[in-house]
C-alpha cells in the first residue's frame, strides 16, 4: 500500500475520477430530454423515470459482481471489460425504438458503467489508508459529483440542437475516451499475492464480513441514503423546473451548474480538514449539514416564497455537504477491509445506487406536477442518514 499523500499521486486520482464520472454522466446528461422522450414514445412521466430507476438497479447489481471479480482477477482487466459493455449498450440506447427497449438497454448500460465507479474506489483503497484515503476519495469524488452538475448543460444543448439520441452517441465517445485513460493512466494496483481465492465460498465470506461489520455498515447506510437524497433531486428536477416552473430544457443545466460551487467548496474543505478532524468527525458534520440544507429546501418549496429562485438557492445549500459525506462514508467503510477492497467497494456503491433507485421511484410515485414530492423525499433521506449514523456508529471503547 502506498504511503504517499494524494497530491503525490494526483495524476492517478484524476484518471480514476474521469473514469468514475462515466456513470453520473450517463445518468444526468439525458435528464433534460425526459419530457421529449415521453412525447416521442407516447408514454407517461413515471415510465420515463423508470429508465433512471432501472439504471440505478443495473448499477447496483453490476457493482456487486465487479467487486469480487476484481478481488480475484485484478482491477484493470475487469475495469476494461465493464467499459466495453457500457459502450455497446450505449449504442443500443441511441437506436432504441420504444420506452421498453430503452429501459432494458439502460439497465445493461448501467451494469457496464458500474465497473468504473466500484473499481476506482477499490484502487484508491489499494493505494491509500486512513485519513489520506479519505482525502483521495474526496478529490476523486469531486469529478463524480461535478458530473451531475455539468452534464445536463451539455445534454440540454444536444437535445435542442440535434435531438435526444445525440446524447447517447456523445456518451459512446466518452466511453472510448475512458478506455484510453485506463490504458494510459491506470496501472494494476492489486498484486497476485493479495488476490482472493476462486469459488463461491470466498465470495460469500467476503460479503459476509462487510455486511456484518456494524461500524462499516453504519458508514455504508448513512452514505447510501444521502446519495438517495441527491438522486431524488436529479430524477425530480427535469419535470419540476421544465414543466412546473417553465425553465427551457437547454437552460436546465445552468441550474445544476450553480451547485458546482457548493460541491467544490465541500470537497476542498473536506480534503483540508479530514487530516486533522478525522473521518468520523467529518462524517458527522456532513450529515447534520445535509439535514439542515434539506430542511431549508423543503421550507422554500412549501412556502414558494421566492419561486424558482428559492428552490435553486435551497438546492445549492443542500448539495454543499454531499462530497464530505460520500468521501468519508467510502473511506470509513473501506478502511476495515484492506484485503477485500473490491467487495467492500461493491457494497458501498450498490447501497448508494440502490437508495438512488428507490428514491427515484418514490419521486415518480408521488409526482403531482409540483416540487413538493422532490422536497419530501430529499428531507426523508437526509433524516435517515443521521439515524443510521447515530445508531450504528457508536463510539468504540
Amino acid at each position: 500500500m502506498s504511503s504517499e499523500t494524494p497530491p503525490s499521486q494526483l495524476p492517478l486520482i484524476v484518471c480514476l475520477g474521469l473514469v468514475a464520472a462515466l456513470a453520473p454522466l450517463s445518468i444526468d446528461m439525458y435528464l433534460p430530454s425526459f419530457p421529449t422522450i415521453r412525447e416521442e414514445f407516447a408514454t407517461t412521466a413515471s415510465h420515463v423515470q423508470l429508465t433512471l430507476s432501472g439504471y440505478m438497479l443495473g448499477f447496483t447489481l453490476g457493482q456487486l459482481g465487479y467487486g469480487p471479480l476484481s478481488d480475484r482477477f485484478g482491477r484493470r482487466p475487469v475495469l476494461l471489460s465493464g467499459i466495453v459493455l457500457f459502450i455497446v449498450m450505449t449504442i443500443l440506447c441511441a437506436t432504441a425504438s420504444s420506452i421498453e427497449s430503452l429501459s432494458v438497454y439502460r439497465f445493461l448500460q448501467a451494469v457496464g458503467g458500474a465497473a468504473g465507479t466500484v473499481l476506482s474506489r477499490a484502487i484508491i483503497r489499494d493505494q491509500f489508508s486512513g485519513t489520506y484515503m479519505a482525502r483521495a476519495m474526496s478529490l476523486m469524488l469531486m469529478f463524480i459529483l461535478l458530473a451531475p452538475m455539468i452534464s445536463p448543460v451539455i445534454g440540454g444543448y444536444l437535445l435542442v440542437w440535434i435531438g435526444w439520441r445525440a446524447i447517447f452517441w456523445t456518451l459512446v465517445i466518452c466511453g472510448v475516451l475512458a478506455i484510453v485513460v485506463v490504458m494510459i493512466g491506470v496501472p494494476e494496483s492489486l498484486p497476485l499475492g493479495r488476490r482472493s481465492q476462486p469459488g463461491i465460498r470466498p465470495l460469500l465470506r467476503g460479503y459476509g464480513r462487510v455486511l456484518t461489520h456494524r461500524q462499516a455498515l453504519g458508514y455504508v447506510l448513512s452514505g447510501g441514503v444521502s446519495f438517495g437524497a441527491l438522486f431524488a433531486f436529479l430524477s425530480g428536477a427535469p419535470f419540476v423546473f421544465i414543466e412546473f416552473y417553465g425553465v427551457a430544457p437547454e437552460h436546465l443545466g445552468y441550474i445544476f451548474t450553480l451547485n458546482v460551487i457548493g460541491v467544490l467548496a465541500g470537497g476542498w474543505l473536506n480534503s483540508k480538514l479530514v487530516i486533522s478532524q478525522g473521518v468520523r468527525e467529518m462524517m458527522k458534520i456532513g450529515v447534520w449539514l445535509l439535514v439542515a440544507g434539506a430542511a431549508i429546501l423543503f421550507v422554500l418549496i412549501y412556502t414558494d416564497v421566492w419561486g424558482v429562485w428559492g428552490v435553486v438557492a435551497g438546492i445549492v445549500v443542500f448539495t454543499l455537504p454531499l462530497n464530505v459525506i460520500n468521501a468519508n462514508a467510502a473511506a470509513g467503510a473501506l478502511e476495515y477491509f484492506p484485503d477485500n477492497a473490491g467487495t467492500a467497494s461493491a457494497v458501498v456503491g450498490s447501497v448508494r445506487y440502490g437508495c438512488g433507485a428507490v428514491s427515484g421511484v418514490c419521486v415518480g410515485v408521488l409526482h403531482d406536477g409540483t416540487a413538493l414530492p422532490m422536497g419530501i423525499v430529499i428531507l426523508g433521506c437526509s433524516a435517515l442518514s443521521i439515524l443510521f449514523l447515530s445508531a450504528m456508529l457508536r463510539r468504540e471503547d
